[in-house]
């Protein structure tokens, strides 16, 4: 009782001046969080609404557990600028061409809904900064990570159950492929793609990783027009990439029919018959 009469005298003290009905508290208990840190956004309720924690207590292994740091919770300020670029980082790299976020996305790779729950912030991070097999390199600014990181974060506060499997195929550095795919054979020299039943096919990183290219979520990047990529598009393009697109540097690929449907039906993880 008296270190809560104390704390806000203290504070008027050093000039920040908040009255003792503003300072948040946690299930009725005094928010210890004060005792270290500046009182800020007030009217946002308790310090563990946005950074997590746990103010209840002064054992800082205990306070600190599960603890956000700040860079990582401008996400609970929609127009924040962190927040918006984040969001429009999503979007614009086309992670959801492979990633599930904020409940929509393909499930090629980890569930990032999912992922936070059992890894911390700066391990999202990492995993950015150093990518996993068949995940592109996109070479993000520390502040571009930081603001991704913030839109997963975002994305997954509220989750509902899985409504299918997660991936479960394991790719390993130089492992050798098995089986014939038409893909590995014509495109995989240049090109990469993740599919949800044969897992990463290709090698190459001369050309755009792949994956999802028949989604409503890879980039629209067909011909001038920025269409979306269709069985069809994806012809015409192989037939002819300049028709497409005159200064294109892909040369034009001969394929039988078959072998461009059974490419096809290993990009849509739809099997060959």
């Amino acid at each position: 009782m008296v270190l809560r009469l104390l704390i806000p005298l203290l504070m008027v003290v050093v000039g920040v001046g908040v009255a003792a009905a503003d300072l948040p508290k946690t299930a009725g208990t005094v928010n210890h969080c004060l005792d270290c840190h500046p009182l800020h956004y007030p009217e946002r309720g308790s310090c563990t609404d946005c950074h997590r924690g746990f103010a209840g207590t002064k054992r800082l292994n205990i306070a600190h557990q599960g603890l956000l740091a700040a860079r990582y919770v401008a996400f609970t300020l929609p127009e924040h600028p962190l927040a918006v670029s984040g969001r429009q980082l999503l979007k614009d790299y086309a992670c959801r061409r492979c990633h599930r976020s904020g409940n929509q996305g393909n499930l090629l790779a980890a569930d990032l809904d999912l992922a936070q729950q059992t890894r911390r912030p700066e391990e999202l991070e990492e995993s950015i900064r150093n990518p996993v097999l068949f995940m592109p390199e996109f070479h993000f600014y520390e502040s571009q990570r930081i603001a991704l990181v913030n839109a997963i974060l975002e994305g997954g506060q509220t989750v509902p159950p899985p409504e299918q499997e997660q991936p479960t195929v394991v790719h390993f550095e130089g492992a050798e492929v098995t089986r014939e795919f038409q893909f590995e054979k014509h495109c995989g020299g240049c090109h990469r793609a993740l599919t949800a039943r044969f897992g990463g096919l290709g090698h190459g990183l001369i050309g755009p990783n792949l994956s999802g290219i028949f989604s409503e979520f890879y980039p629209q990047s067909f011909g001038d027009e920025q269409q979306r990529w269709t069985v069809e598009n994806l012809e015409k393009w192989l037939k002819n990439p300049r028709k497409v697109r005159p200064f294109a540097q892909m040369p034009p690929l001969e394929l039988k029919q078959d072998e461009f449907e059974r490419i096809c039906a290993e990009l849509q993880h739809i099997p060959p018959e």
